[in-house]
């Protein structure tokens, strides 16, 4: 659905504070604020279906992030966690209509009808405090409660969750328009024209958020089944290795094929492997009857789109992949994100290291011939993986970021960015900061995987389900601690030893792809 694309994105989101409403919260230790500060604050409007109630209370909460417009969150941007964020109770927000809910007089849960009346009610939000900035707005109704920002299987909106946010263009999104978010400049501009908070701080209030589009889509649950790879060694797709010196046999237009075969390929299925819920129940019986850790299993399926990338709302020809302008860009996008040395949870941010993988509808000759109207749901999705990451100082906006690819051409010699400048100014309008190319071996270590929805809606792995937390005992592949692992959500792609390590020594991973030793250090 064309009005769902880029909803809110705030995958990969990674607060770790506790929650509240009131004052605008802390979500990040005043301390990293040197001065002023601004903070922005606004009312919320929730208009659609009446919200769910049980055991006497109003369910949900309305949620509220801000987000640095140099670090918006995928697919838009490479923002790994939100900049703020305020939760307004469903108590709160629907206390003035509570006459006008049902309630179960035994307390069981009991859910407006999505195709029934509509409710509209308001109240107030605030966040920060923020340095000086761009930010925009994002946001959605949490529909069960079940959102919480510090669990990855749990920091994002399900279906049937109503999304929006501070939209410049709300009436014409629900006539099928793509999303505008307002851009909210907080601070005043100096000499250069840089924004400054005051020293008495800066205060942007009057902020409209709208919340009107139930989303449509589970998020996009998966977990890793094949692993193609015609030219190495991988079989197993729970233990993926790409050389970090890997370079394509052929890339070339005129043989799609070859260049097919040239990729390194992993199958996502869709859900969790049927045997591993079994063996969930078995363990959990009390639980049994609910989907495991509650993710969301009934007719798990992904769904393939294509992408408005260049988000003037249409899709065309114009919207292809920064590969090939043959090659239309996909969704679900999938995004490897470097993870901090020996954690398997939460991504390295100093620099933030991504490698975006390529959709692939069925083959590469299907992808080139995909229609505008593509909506296909599959059982599974095949992703290439892109010998190639870009690299991004997220504390530091100002910073230039890097284009690293691992080789300049393949091993026929055709070669793989064509123009340069235009790949730069590319990243520079969607990074907001210059950028740099630069060709050498991409950075080791393992690597997240994310599928991510228009809507921005997606799944990380390895997420919690898999991983045992530092209080928990592994005991074997299927325990932690007294409750079942999901193994098949504790899967990483490890950018490996070079097949040369004399190509590496001569083009070395470049120091604004390394992480800076606090990093590794924590």
């Amino acid at each position: 659905m064309k009005s769902q694309t880029k909803l809110f994105g705030i995958c990969l989101c990674t607060l770790s504070a506790a929650l509240g409403c009131g004052d605008p919260d802390v979500f990040i230790p005043l301390e990293n604020i040197s001065g002023p500060a601004g903070v922005i604050d606004g009312t919320v409007t929730y208009a659609g279906p009446l919200p769910c109630t049980e055991n006497g209370k109003i369910l949900g909460n309305a949620v509220i992030l801000a987000f640095d417009e140099k670090l918006l969150p995928p697919p838009e941007g490479l923002g790994t966690t939100a900049a703020s964020l305020d939760m307004v109770p469903g108590e709160v927000l629907f206390g003035g209509v509570r006459d006008k809910l049902a309630f179960a007089p035994d307390g069981t849960r009991v859910c407006g009808d999505p195709s029934g009346p509509s409710i509209a009610v308001s109240g107030t939000w605030g966040v920060g405090p923020f340095p000086a900035g761009t930010y925009q707005i994002r946001g959605f109704y949490d529909k069960l409660g079940d959102f919480s920002p510090v669990f990855s299987i749990a920091n994002l909106p399900t279906k049937g969750d109503v999304g929006g946010g501070a939209i410049e263009n709300a009436a014409d999104v629900l006539e099928g328009a793509p999303v505008k978010y307002q851009s909210i400049p907080l601070g005043v501009p100096n000499d250069k024209g840089e924004l400054e908070i005051p020293e008495d701080g800066f205060h942007v209030s009057g902020i409209a958020v709208t919340l009107g589009l139930p989303l449509p889509l589970e998020r996009p649950v998966f977990h890793a089944t094949e692993v193609i790879d015609e030219f190495g060694k991988n079989e197993d797709p729970k233990k993926v290795v790409m050389a970090s010196d890997y370079q394509f046999e052929e890339f070339s237009t005129v043989n799609p094929l070859a260049t097919e075969k040239s990729f390194l390929r992993m199958k996502f299925g869709a859900g969790l492997p049927n045997d591993k819920v079994a063996a969930f129940n078995k363990t959990e019986p009390q639980l049994a009857a609910a989907p495991p850790f509650n993710i969301p299993l009934a007719n798990p399926f992904l769904l393939y789109s294509r992408q408005d990338a260049n988000g003037d709302g249409v899709i065309n020809g114009e919207d292809h992949v920064p590969d090939s302008d043959l090659l239309p860009a996909l969704f679900p996008v999938a995004v490897f994100q470097k993870l901090n040395d020996g954690v398997r949870i939460g991504g390295q941010t100093s620099p933030s290291v991504v490698l975006q993988g390529l959709t692939i509808y069925k083959s590469l000759i299907a992808t080139a011939t995909a229609s505008a109207a593509l909506s296909e749901a599959s059982n599974e999705v095949i992703v290439g993986i892109r010998p190639a990451v870009v690299c991004i100082d997220s504390a530091n906006p100002t910073k230039r970021g890097v284009l690293l690819t691992s080789h300049k051409d393949d091993k026929l010699g055709n070669v793989l960015i064509a123009d340069e400048e235009a790949v730069k100014k590319s990243l520079e309008a969607l990074f907001k900061r210059p950028f740099d190319l630069s060709y050498g071996c991409l950075p080791q270590g393992e690597y997240s995987m994310n599928l991510i929805y228009g809507t921005g809606q997606a799944w990380t792995v390895p997420n919690e389900a898999g991983v045992c937390a530092a209080n928990e005992e592994a005991k074997g592949t299927d325990t932690c601690g007294n409750r079942a692992r999901l193994a098949s959500q504790d899967v990483v792609l490890t950018i490996g030893a070079p097949s040369d390590a004399a190509y590496c020594k001569a083009n070395p991973t470049p120091q604004a792809c390394l992480p800076t030793p606090s990093e590794n250090a924590e």
